[in-house]
């Protein structure tokens, strides 16, 4: 049994009353158990107090145990005695607890939202306008089902006006493994944050379509409309005959569609389901060039450099071909990246083809003599004769580099003047021999007759006849001997002659023919010549003096 420790009273000796006190049951407050009268529950008896109680108003609080008294008569009770302080970690472990139950409270609501949202949508999740939020894919893929079937879809603008079922679409919507696949895109994980994020998954309907007929069908839509409007015009660069150069010809807008972009707005709107599309500007054809694009001001300014070739074809001053800017803009080409370029050939061989035309040897003259008679003469070697190809050549150069203006016709033998309207190429200067009249005059530049006199010409029975048309003056050099020879190449005859003006080669001309007794009206016929025209010796001193090699000579009935 556990020992109890007796009260003592250590001042005795003094002669003071012993104290009342009584010792605290043991195991409470670990003092031992009372013996004697206190065991029992009787008070002992009570004396006098020598002082007051320890704490007013109470009564005297037994002792404990091991501790020194307070003052004599009696112990200040446990309880008024400061405890020992409690150990420091004790609050850490109450939070340390608190705040384990908040993490598992948390724990718990994240994994059930996991568990929630691995089979179902997340809150503000729409497909076409529909709301999935909380939604299972199976309840999904039963809303698209029910959507595909009754939709229709309407296509309008720029000319088009279609309406288009599913079905003339190709729409198929594989709504079972659509609602799967868009929750498997899901990530529960993140369940707190999507959670506060809206979802919008009709982007992921657009690969239903792409397999379609849908393309086909608004591509041949677009086609008929396209018929019946007007494609837009690239700007360019163009020939403007007003203005006689190359210009910038502005672009012109169109109202036809390009297929792919009315595809493109078609399939975004039947992706989302709406009833109607209206077809944006953007699926309009639009010029690709416009006018301010440099290159084709560089095109315009290369072209009209080319044009600068024009050119003015003259003989003996007189425009007789031009090849004009227009000519010029037949033949220059503009590529697809407006490229320059200039085919100077057609228009070479075409000048040409025309200066060999104006060759007017041997030619049709017709003229009116001074006297008033009209002659019409064909033949004779006076004349234009030009040189085509170098003429052509001349051209080909000035085409090329660009620098036209005038160019006078290469002429290998020149004449007195353009030919006129009648082909009258020699001037007022002129011999005109009238084998009708048996007469020659000598006309000056103002049309005064300078020489005339009566001739024999050839004799037209023998074959002899003076050849006519429009000749010239080769020599004139005084006297001659004139051989003629029979077709068997035998000599016919040789005449000495003073003055031998040949107009035809070296072999008819004007000569003296002293041998001729009369001259003029029809002697000619029994008496004429070798086709010479025979002239008085003194007359053909007189036209000797006067005539200069080159002078026209024009014969003529």
């Amino acid at each position: 049994m556990a020992k109890h420790n007796k009260p003592t009273n250590e001042n005795s000796s003094a002669g003071a009353q012993p104290t009342r006190g009584f010792v605290m049951p043991e195991g409470r407050f670990g003092s031992p158990r009372p013996t004697g009268p206190q065991a029992t529950g009787a008070l002992p008896p009570r004396t006098a107090p020598s002082s007051p109680p320890a704490f007013p108003g109470t009564a005297a609080m037994p002792p404990v145990a091991g501790r020194a008294p307070v003052a004599a008569g009696g112990y200040v009770p446990t309880y008024q005695v400061n405890p020992e302080p409690p150990k420091k970690h004790r609050g850490l472990k109450i939070f340390g607890i608190a705040a384990a139950s908040i993490i598992g409270v948390i724990a718990l609501i994240y994994f059930a939202g996991v568990i929630v949202f691995s089979g179902r949508f997340f809150p503000q999740s729409t497909i076409i306008g529909m709301d999935i939020s909380g939604k299972t894919p199976e309840e999904v893929h039963q809303m698209l089902d029910g959507v595909l079937g009754d939709y229709t879809f309407k296509v309008e603008g720029h000319g088009l006006n279609l309406t288009l079922d599913a079905t003339d679409m190709g729409m198929a919507l594989d709504s079972q493994s659509i609602a799967d696949g868009l929750l498997s895109e899901m990530n529960p994980w993140a369940w707190p944050y999507e959670v506060f994020q809206r979802h919008d998954d009709t982007d992921d309907l657009v690969s239903t379509l792409e397999n379609s007929k849908l393309a086909d069908t608004l591509t041949a839509a677009v086609e008929e409309a396209n018929a019946k409007g007007v494609a837009p015009k690239n700007a360019t660069v163009a020939f403007d005959g007003d203005e006689g150069a190359y210009v910038v010809v502005p672009e012109e807008e169109g109202n036809t569609l390009l297929a792919d972009v009315v595809i493109d707005e078609v399939t975004r709107g039947t992706v989302n389901f709406a009833p109607k599309v209206t077809l944006t500007d953007a699926a309009l054809a639009k010029p690709t060039v416009t006018r301010d694009d440099p290159s084709l001001a560089d095109a315009r300014d290369a072209a009209n450099k080319l044009l600068g070739g024009a050119l003015s074809l003259t003989m003996a001053g007189t425009e007789k071909m031009a090849i004009t800017p227009a000519q010029i803009a037949e033949h220059i080409t503009l590529g697809d990246d407006l490229a320059v370029s200039f085919d100077p050939e057609p228009l070479v061989a075409a000048v040409k083809e025309q200066v060999n035309a104006m060759d007017t040897t041997g030619a049709t003259r017709t003229y009116t003599r001074p006297d008033g008679k009209t002659v019409t003469v064909k033949g004779g070697d006076y004349g234009w004769i030009t040189d085509s190809q170098a003429t052509a050549d001349a051209v080909r150069e000035a085409l090329n580099t660009g620098a036209g203006g005038t160019l006078e016709i290469i002429m290998k033998q020149n004449a007195a003047q353009a030919p006129d309207e009648n082909g009258r190429d020699f001037g007022t200067r002129y011999i005109d021999v009238d084998l009708t009249e048996q007469h020659a005059r000598l006309y000056g530049e103002d049309g005064a007759i300078l020489w005339e006199s009566d001739i024999v010409s050839g004799k037209p029975s023998d074959g002899r006849d003076t050849p006519q048309g429009t000749f010239y003056i080769k020599t004139n050099d005084g006297k001659s001997v004139l051989r003629g020879y029979k077709p068997d190449g035998s000599k016919d005859y040789e005449t000495e002659v003073d003055f031998w003006m040949p107009f035809k080669d070296n072999s008819v001309g004007f000569h003296d023919a002293g041998w001729q007794p009369k001259f003029g009206g029809d002697w000619y016929v029994e008496h004429g010549s070798h086709g010479c025209v025979n002239l008085p010796p003194d007359k053909a001193k007189e036209l000797h003096e006067v005539l200069s090699v080159g002078d026209v000579v024009v014969v003529h009935e």
